[in-house]
């Protein structure tokens, strides 16, 4: 029976190990997750594993005890992506554990002492909480990494598993203390396995970033087809108006010298819905984007959707015309499929862009008749062909994450709101 000093560092270094795990599939997955929570849920589960380890004597029975504990709190935590959860959390136990064993065998090689093997002694409890020391270094480096904005990680991960394998075929080859080669040849096929399971993970991380890229492209290619048929068809009733302009001059002139008043006023009001349609203009102060909202507003006139706009948009800014482009085409253009078979009161859209401070809110409300689909953390497109849609809030976060933006979506009171945020710096004219 362990005294109560060590089963409170066994539960202060199972807590750290858990937390750290959650923090790991998190910050690969990206996936939002309460911190305080997190925090909670790993010192519960910390207590139940401290009180495991005082039955099991097994160091991988206990260990099979602590994947399948964790797998089951990140799915309840994350409920989403359970095979990636279940992958991640099942190498970094192996990977701590195994630089347990690492550390506490080289321990005894330098102290020549067997007793840094032992899980039940104050030593392995010492070597315990350097690798913990170590765990939070990793930590912090991944950190000041991705705030850098410096792709490091990888190269820390990679390193890791590296300088794993080199320690246990180190330990294999020194004859100070007594570790069985058992032990040591489990220990090398795990390092092994872990090294390879990296580079698994990173090659496919890299086959499903080409893959949405591609898609993203697609999807571009597509958008763009459809805004130049849009274009298209507004130059050609402009350049019909425009050519019948001296027709329509002619019939005025004759209305009013005739003193037909009425007939002249009458015809105005005919000509005045097109000469709208041709003049309404929302000044962003880009072209591209100007011209962007003003097709998605016809077009929604067209099929009898309201749309408001209340545009305040800061000029001379780094945020590129083309990832303008990609957010607010894509959020219009699923709040005008939203509202295709809305309900008259729900026919409408209210786009919003505000500036507070050096953020640039951008926000789409729709009305919606039913509640989009969310299936693992995202939205589902209600369109048959899956394959071709639904990557229109992935293209915005795509755009967004140029600005360290987030995107963060709401349904309520039959009302759909798309909320993109972007960090913007002024740049000279």
């Amino acid at each position: 029976m362990m005294a109560w000093y060590q089963m409170l560092s066994f539960f202060f270094t199972n807590g750290l190990r858990i937390f750290w795990g959650l923090y790991l599939v998190k910050t690969v997955l990206q996936i939002p997750v309460n911190t305080k929570k997190t925090g909670s849920i790993s010192a519960g589960a910390a207590v139940f594993i401290t009180a495991l380890s005082c039955f099991l004597s097994s160091q991988f029975i206990l260990l099979g005890a602590e994947i399948i504990i964790l797998t089951l709190v990140a799915h309840y935590l994350f409920t989403a992506k359970t095979k990636m959860c279940l992958f991640l959390i099942f190498f970094y136990e192996i990977a701590v554990a195994l630089w347990e064993f690492i550390i506490s065998a080289g321990l005894g090689v330098v102290f020549r002492s067997e007793s840094f093997l032992d899980v039940q002694s104050l030593e392995y409890a010492m070597a315990v909480w350097i690798v913990r020391l170590l765990m939070l270094g990793i930590v912090l480096a991944a950190m000041k990494a991705k705030k850098s904005k410096h792709r490091q990680s990888p190269r820390i991960v990679v390193g890791v598993a590296i300088t794993g394998l080199l320690g246990v075929v180190t330990l294999s080859g020194q004859h100070t203390i007594t570790v069985s080669e058992d032990q040591l040849t489990t220990w090398l096929i795990f390092s092994v396995i872990i090294l390879f399971a990296i580079l698994f993970f990173y090659l496919n991380r890299q086959y499903e970033i080409e893959k949405t890229i591609a898609q993203l492209e697609k999807d571009r290619n597509a958008l763009l087809e459809r805004d130049y048929q849009t274009l298209r068809d507004t130059y050609a009733a402009n350049a019909k108006l425009f050519h019948d302009f001296h027709n329509h001059i002619d019939i005025l002139h004759r209305y009013l010298s005739k003193g037909g008043t009425a007939e002249a006023i009458s015809y105005l009001e005919d000509l005045q819905s097109p000469m709208q349609a041709i003049t309404q203009t929302v000044w962003v102060g880009d072209e591209a984007v100007d011209y962007l909202i003003n097709s998605k507003i016809a077009f929604a006139a067209s099929r009898q959707v309201r749309v408001s706009t209340n545009i305040e948009f800061p000029r001379h800014t780094n945020i590129h015309s083309v990832d303008l482009v990609a957010i607010l085409g894509n959020l219009l253009d699923n709040a005008l499929d939203a509202t295709e078979n809305a309900e008259e009161s729900l026919r409408f859209i209210n786009l919003t862009i505000r500036r507070i401070n050096d953020m640039l809110i951008i926000k789409v409300e729709n009305g919606c008749s039913v509640a989009p689909t969310v299936a693992d953390g995202d939205l589902q497109t209600s369109k048959t062909d899956k394959a071709l849609h639904g990557w229109g809030l992935k293209s915005v976060r795509t755009a967004a994450e140029h600005y360290d933006g987030t995107v963060e979506t709401e349904y309520s009171n039959h009302t759909f709101r798309a909320v993109v945020t972007l960090s913007f710096e002024a740049v000279k004219a």
